[in-house]
């Protein structure tokens, strides 16, 4: 059984980096701040980053209803399926297995 993983930016997604990623100053105010935010999301929104947006899905068929439902409920940009995948690497000289996540072919 392998899972699924939708990848993406949603506005909701990128307004919660952006809040998290801007700290408050001492002596700003509150539209200052907001301002500042608001910058930081548009920055993410049209930047190329993708972050997991939904939990792990037993089948492909459950993160494509999930993508419906993203983009209905507002911007989305770049949403896309991804399962792990194992990858041999070499770390030092001794072989190593890695898991990455490549994109899901349908």
């Amino acid at each position: 059984m392998s899972t699924f993983r939708v990848y993406g930016m949603t506005e909701c997604k990128a307004m919660q980096l952006a809040r998290a990623s801007t700290p408050p100053h001492p002596l700003e105010s509150v539209e200052e701040f907001e301002a500042r935010v608001q910058e930081r999301f548009k920055k993410i929104m049209e930047g190329n980053r993708a972050v997991p947006l939904s939990s792990s899905f037993d089948a492909p068929q459950f993160a494509n209803q999930f993508i419906e439902i993203a983009q209905r409920s507002g911007r989305a940009r770049g949403l896309h399926i991804r399962h792990p995948v194992k990858v041999h690497v070499l770390r030092g000289k001794k072989p190593a297995t890695r898991t990455v996540w490549k994109e899901y072919k349908q």
